[in-house]
């Protein structure tokens, strides 16, 4: 009995030495867990980084959603998701969010906070606000950004007009999109680091108009419904058809994509 106290009390030790030595090097109890699984890497803003561990339990924030309607959507992404299916954002975290308010409109923050609740409805997405950054808004942004930590950035929501950004000229009020990229461990694909950027001129000229709040926030919700990965449709009576002029609210093709986008499966920790 004795011999056996001993030898579980050194197999005990050298565990408590191999997770000494593990957490000094980074390697995570979720490393542990996948021991043999290489951790998933991408290349960022020129520089190698291993994809973040998805953090708490994989289950949903919020329920998913029966959308109850048909029509045209179509995703940006449409296989590579967890479970199968299009890439989508992982409803088992929050999606969380930030303004980089420098030319935001007087006036347009509650829209974008109306946007994002519609979306967040359609969905089934959790949304969590996290304030202001000074984040420059760009679709070459780093992925995994030191202002916020070990994780993959929020979405941003920002602003611009066609001299900063020629994707804005002419008619194009707002650009928006998310990377899609593998989870921590295996092949399965998510949504991540969100990116709205808004014309400020044109949108000035829009929600000063009557009626031009829910034209604005129609403007926002479209470029969102990139952000969570639909593409745009050829039906001119879905807010996704690539120039909306007069719709301000969700088509019956966008519900059903909208439901189809939050209706993802969670990524393990």
């Amino acid at each position: 009995m004795k011999s056996a106290a001993r030898i579980l009390g050194v197999v005990l030790a050298c565990a408590a030495l191999f997770a000494a030595g593990a957490w000094w090097r980074g390697v995570s109890w979720s490393d542990v867990r996948h021991w043999g699984t290489p951790r998933n890497v991408i290349d960022t803003a020129g520089e190698t980084v291993r994809i973040p561990v998805a953090d708490g339990p994989a289950s949903r924030r919020l329920p998913a959603v029966e959308p109850g309607t048909s029509g045209s959507y179509d995703f940006l992404f449409a296989t590579g998701g967890a479970g199968g299916g299009p890439v989508r954002y992982d409803p088992c975290r929050a999606v969380t969010w930030v303004i980089a308010p420098v030319h935001m409109p007087d006036g347009l923050e509650p829209v974008v906070h109306d946007a994002i609740e519609a979306v967040s409805v359609a969905t089934g997405l959790e949304f969590e606000f996290e304030g202001y950054t000074d984040e420059r808004v760009s679709f070459e942004r780093a992925l995994v950004q030191d202002r916020y930590g070990d994780r993959f950035a929020p979405v941003v929501i920002g602003f611009e007009n066609a001299n900063q950004n020629p994707e804005l000229a002419g008619s194009i009020t707002g650009l928006g999109g998310s990377s899609a990229v593998p989870g921590a461990y295996g092949d399965d694909r998510f949504l991540r680091a969100g990116v709205v950027s808004i014309d400020f001129e044109d949108m000035e000229r829009i929600i000063g108009q009557p009626g031009g709040s829910d034209l604005a926030r129609a403007v926002v919700a479209h470029e969102l419904g990139h952000v969570v990965g639909l593409a745009h449709v050829a039906d001119p009576r879905e807010l996704m058809h690539d120039s909306n002029l007069r719709l301000v609210d969700w088509g019956p093709g966008d519900l059903e994509g909208l439901a189809m986008a939050g209706d993802g499966g969670c990524e393990a920790g």
